[in-house]
């Protein structure tokens, strides 16, 4: 339920119950206390969309919104759901995490508004070997959990919580065992390109790994596939006493599958057993209505490609960039839109996957500038990531609303073109960051300091913005040392975001002693 200045009710999102109050109203801060936090349960993960929708399913390119296979979609107010949990993602979108975005579009296929966001985990483990291209420092391959994944220059390197590269990624690994996730498309068929390798502090959830329900193998009464795991190596997964995600999901030969196991598939040859713990459907195939996918070809068959586990007509399709289907091949990576019709993407356009990291530059950010050195190389912070400004280049000024296209070299974002007219200044964005909260709601309800990713910050005023609280998040008052992730949309005035809409995603306190 949301509460106004007036008493009345009105409609939330039906997929995350939230919380909302007028940071107006003081009364609505006492009906908080006794209500506490929002009710109800998160939606079931996958890419499924209505009549009239559009599902953009790859990873994420921008942030200020987020930016999916070129489109960037307004965030606030959408259900964002992690497919391993079901649960509400608790955490600020990242470059490179992969994504199935489901809203409206406009007509241009350039900007929209998201109304569910499903996150989609990856391949989990140690890094047990990295391996470069010839003569590149850049390029290369890594193993984790026994799945070897192509390394290029756009992937995001997040290693204890800094950017890294895989040069850097490889020194560290010389030194003791480092567990990550590396969030990918493809599959060992198509072979995997990884987006975004991000460091984990150990695997308690359990090692991960990605790949198809091989064709035939499906035995739905004892509850065990077969899934290609690398080249030569084949597994029987036991999905027996394991959770589905979705709950209730039904597996189908082909289907894109992400296993969590207890047991590290490194240490698997083939034939052996891989009993599942967790068995996670992408659902890509579930997908209705308009839809832009980003994925590996794993066949080809005349004009009939299957893109992930997703089956794609081209027959109609224009290609883009250089392409032909003449020219195609297992593994290549691309973008396909059009539209679902019995199951089957029908084609209007092919796209090569270079096009959005072209030299023009692949990463988009919106927002405000939060910090800027004037240190050489110059550089300034927008979405709490630093951007490296080239010679020739103009920094942008501190405070400044700001849309910067940027292009990452070796792990350093540097700036291709930055916007800031005056007459930018009023559009709106998102953005996440902490910001303490001991008091509750009240905290949000003035100007406050919102701490970015990369430490820097800016100011909020949230006087008149209403204010959401996710599932299970409570913020009664007197809560010593509380920090709250929030989401703030707004625009930038006097070098202050003025939010229109703060969502608190979550709210933690150290542990007493």
């Amino acid at each position: 339920m949301r509460f106004t200045p007036s008493p009345s009710v009105l409609p939330i999102h039906s997929l995350t119950s939230r919380l909302a109050l007028s940071a107006l109203a003081a009364a609505a801060v006492l009906a908080l206390s006794a209500c506490g936090g929002g009710g109800g349960s998160a939606a079931s993960g996958g890419g499924t969309t209505g009549a009239g929708s559009t599902t953009y399913s790859g990873a994420v390119s921008g942030l200020g919104s987020i930016v999916v296979n070129g489109a960037r979609f307004s965030t606030s107010g959408a259900s964002v759901i992690e497919s391993e949990t079901e649960g509400s993602y608790k955490r600020a979108f990242a470059l490179g995490t992969t994504v199935s975005v489901t809203g409206s579009i406009d007509d241009s296929a350039t900007s929209g508004s998201a109304t569910s966001i499903t996150v989609h985990g990856g391949v989990r483990g140690a890094v047990s070997a990295v391996v470069f291209d010839t003569n590149s420092t850049v390029t290369g391959t890594l193993t984790v959990a026994g799945q070897t994944l192509k390394v290029d220059a756009n992937t995001v390197f997040e290693i204890n919580g800094a950017t890294q590269t895989l040069a850097g990624l490889q020194t560290l690994v010389g030194a003791g065992t480092v567990f990550v996730e590396v969030y990918a498309v493809g599959d060992a068929t198509s072979g995997f390109l990884a987006t975004r390798v991000e460091q984990k502090a150990s695997i308690a959830e359990g090692y991960a790994v990605v790949g198809k329900v091989v064709s035939g193998s499906l035995n739905t009464t004892n509850k065990t596939f077969n899934l290609l795991l690398r080249n030569g190596t084949t597994v029987s997964v036991d999905y027996a006493n394991a959770a589905l995600r979705p709950a209730n999901v039904t597996l189908t030969e082909g289907t894109a599958v992400r296993v969590v196991s207890t047991t590290n598939p490194a240490t698997l040859g083939n034939s052996s057993t891989l009993t599942a713990t967790k068995l996670i459907v992408k659902r890509d195939r579930a997908i209705t209505g308009r839809a832009k996918v980003r994925g590996a070809i794993a066949t080809l068959n005349g004009s009939t490609l299957t893109v992930n586990d997703v089956t794609v007509d081209v027959s109609q399709a224009k290609f883009d960039d250089g392409l032909t289907l003449a020219n195609l091949a297992v593994g290549t990576v691309v973008k396909v839109e059009g539209t679902f019709a019995n199951g089957v993407l029908v084609a209007r356009e092919v796209e090569s996957d270079g096009r959005e990291y072209a030299a023009a530059g692949g990463v988009k950010l919106y927002g405000i500038v939060s910090a800027a050195s004037p240190d050489t190389p110059s550089t300034f912070s927008v979405q709490g990531l630093t951007i490296t400004v080239p010679n020739g280049k103009t920094r942008p000024t501190i405070g400044r609303y700001v849309e910067v296209v940027a292009q990452q070299v070796n792990g350093v974002l540097t700036l291709v073109k930055a916007e800031n007219e005056d007459n930018r200044a009023s559009r709106s964005f998102e953005v996440y960051g902490t910001t303490p909260c001991a008091a509750g709601s009240s905290d949000l309800m003035g100007t406050f300091t919102l701490t970015l990713r990369n430490g820097t910050s800016t100011a909020v005023d949230g006087r008149n913005a209403s204010i959401s609280l996710e599932d299970g998040v409570s913020m009664t008052s007197g809560l010593a040392n509380a920090q709250c992730l929030v989401e703030v949309k707004g625009a930038v005035s006097s070098n202050t975001i003025t939010a229109t809409r703060i969502e608190v995603k979550a709210r933690t306190a150290p542990a007493a002693n």
